[in-house]
């Protein structure tokens, strides 16, 4: 998942901090979870997915 608050716009609170299987963004303490993506709270957004793909042996492709 992208590092910055789905919800609000890039600033200087806006990144994620990790609590425990939780990701909160201290812009307005809406937690994620960090298997699904899904906010705690009725917000608009969930967490902005990446997808990867084990390209070789130390390669890693990360895209969305």
């Amino acid at each position: 998942f992208d590092a910055s608050c789905p919800n609000q716009e890039l600033s200087s609170c806006s990144t994620l901090s990790v609590n425990g299987i939780n990701a909160v963004c201290p812009c307005d303490d809406v937690e994620y979870n960090l298997f699904t993506g899904l906010p705690s709270s009725e917000v608009e957004y969930s967490l902005k997915p990446y997808r990867v793909e084990i390209v070789g042996p130390s390669v890693i492709r990360v895209y969305n």
